[in-house]
């Protein structure tokens, strides 16, 4: 029987999501600002963090487990695995911008993609599918509707991120200090 062995890179990164995978959950189901109909949270930041230093596959593995198990934490209504499906395109959209070079047009790009399609187009679909009494007719009004939130997060994830991941900025460099520590 041959047993696979982890070397000290693998395990820390393995500890790390972990790790990524509960402050997720923090932030999403226990941080998270709500305002009427709307839910206002930075919980992509252990995702975009997963993509700088992880990998994309760890980032994946942040956003469907975050979604999985905030959804079994503090459930906000039934589990939909749409929403799961949704945060992995997150997380690939991000990954596919931010991986290589966080700067303001990557993360602006990327913003303006997630928000059109997974929060307007996708989550909106998801919500009228579970929650509208008339079903799918109602989410032309939905959407619309959704569109002042959709702007809002998207304005505050660019700068947060940006700030945070920004390959030239001064907390990049910190974390890039932090974390090498560890990785190498």
């Amino acid at each position: 029987m041959q047993q696979k062995v982890f070397n000290k890179t693998q395990l820390i990164k393995i500890i790390m999501t972990a790790i990524l995978i509960s402050l997720n959950v923090v932030l999403e189901r226990f941080l998270a600002f709500q305002f009427q109909e709307n839910h206002y949270t930075v919980s992509i930041i252990t995702v975009v963090f997963a993509v700088v230093y992880l990998g994309t596959p760890y980032a994946v593995i942040i956003a469907a487990m975050g979604d999985i198990l905030g959804a079994i934490i503090a459930p906000t209504g039934p589990y939909f695995p749409g929403f799961t499906a949704t945060n992995i395109i997150v997380a690939l959209c991000l990954a596919l911008f931010l991986r290589k070079k966080v700067n303001i047009l990557n993360t602006t790009a990327s913003g303006v993609i997630n928000k059109l399609l997974c929060t307007l187009a996708l989550n909106t679909l998801w919500i009228a599918i579970l929650y509208a009494k008339s079903g799918i007719a109602a989410y032309p009004a939905m959407f619309i509707s959704r569109i002042p939130q959709a702007i809002i997060m998207g304005l505050i994830e660019i700068v947060v991120i940006t700030l945070m991941f920004d390959n030239n900025g001064s907390i990049r460099k910190s974390l890039d200090k932090a974390v090498n520590k560890f990785l190498k």
